[in-house]
């Protein structure tokens, strides 16, 4: 009894002190984030004052006149990008975000009393406050992915990279995709793109007529499948197994290390549950995309709407990736409803940050945040 009195202080003393380094080191690199524009100011003045120096030092040596030099290197200047702005729109949007879920919540608890009371609720409230979660995570994710294919700039770098990562599709497959949404790859028409399926089909070894867009409406579904075979529900399956491997070998060893600050049999067993419940989120997710661009193009799509109503250049411009973006999502019904919480809160700010540009010309920042 005596050593669990004593060794209470330590324990409150150790998480007092990580709070307070994280409260340190976040705050130093918010100010820096913060700082960023103010450092580039000086920075500006500097290079400013080099630019006169260096027009002082033409005009001397060549013999134009200091107006000449300072025409020629305004014509530089305005030939040059100008200074992109936007740097922190993701912190911006992120603080905004978890405002508006902690106004929310309150305002549904001043509202509906016997929410915050614990006490039984309507079955209508109840599937709201357990569901709102997931819509706001399935609307936020497929933003996101509708902006991965057709507005790849509004996306982090980073971001893009590690959802390319994941999905593990083609290129040529995702170039052909964006033509056709931009106009530039269109069915019974030569444009000049039947090369780059057909480099896909030399590849795979499968028909070279299969990318002509001339001859073949609408490109087969193996094409998508990428050398899984012809059935959209086994390269569903083959797709939630990688996805599923991916996400397991940075889960696990993640969630090993969490728990092993207090290492038991059964903080091993929870942190594999955990590991391979996110895995299993991540392999529905890619798995949903995917089929339901292969559902909405070929399968069940064209069943519903005839084709002179929805054409299969419909499909492939825009309304499959849509399917796709609308069914991922709802893949977090996986999820523990927490964790459905964290990730909604997670996603949105980078969903609305799809709506802004990543960079712009900084005298007009004012009017994006």
């Amino acid at each position: 009894m005596g050593k669990k009195v004593s060794s209470e202080p330590l324990r409150n003393a150790s998480h007092a002190a990580s709070r307070f380094l994280a409260a340190v080191l976040s705050a130093w690199f918010s100010l820096k984030v913060l700082n960023y524009k103010a450092i580039a100011k000086v920075e500006r003045k500097s290079s400013k004052q080099a630019a006169k120096d260096q027009q002082q030092h033409v005009a001397n040596r060549t013999g134009l006149t200091l107006q000449t030099a300072k025409i020629l290197d305004s014509k530089i200047a305005e030939a040059s990008p100008p200074v992109s702005g936007g740097k922190t729109v993701d912190l911006t949007l992120l603080v905004v975000t978890r405002a508006l879920d902690s106004l929310v919540v309150n305002l549904y608890r001043r509202s509906y009393p016997s929410f915050a009371n614990k006490a039984p609720a309507s079955s209508t409230l109840t599937a709201i406050s357990r569901y709102a979660d997931t819509f706001i995570f399935a609307l936020s994710s497929g933003t996101v992915m509708w902006a991965w294919f057709y507005l790849p700039d509004r996306l982090p770098r980073a971001y893009n990279k590690w959802i390319g990562e994941a999905a593990q599709v083609d290129h040529r497959l995702i170039d052909v995709l964006r033509k056709a949404h931009a106009g530039d790859f269109i069915y019974g028409e030569d444009t000049g793109q039947a090369h780059i399926l057909q480099d896909m089909c030399s590849d795979y070894n499968w028909p070279l007529t299969w990318g002509d867009p001339v001859k073949t409406i609408p490109i087969p579904c193996e094409i998508v499948h990428m050398g899984t075979g012809p059935s959209c529900q086994w390269h569903a399956a083959v797709r939630f197994s990688r996805a599923f491997q991916f996400a397991l070998a940075t889960n696990l060893p993640l969630q090993l290390l969490v728990k092993a600050r207090s290492p038991s049999f059964r903080a091993f067993r929870r942190a594999c549950e955990e590991a391979v419940r996110s895995s299993a989120f991540l392999g529905a997710f890619v798995a949903l995309f995917y089929y339901g661009v292969c559902l909405s193009r070929t399968r069940l799509g064209p069943r519903i709407f005839s084709r002179e109503f929805i054409t299969p250049m419909m499909w492939d411009s825009g309304l499959c990736v849509g399917a796709g973006c609308v069914l991922c999502g709802w893949s977090t019904l996986i999820e523990a409803e927490k964790r459905r919480m964290e990730l909604a809160l997670f996603v949105a700010p980078r969903a609305l940050a799809t709506l802004f540009p990543r960079g712009h010309d900084a005298n007009v920042s004012f009017l994006l945040i």
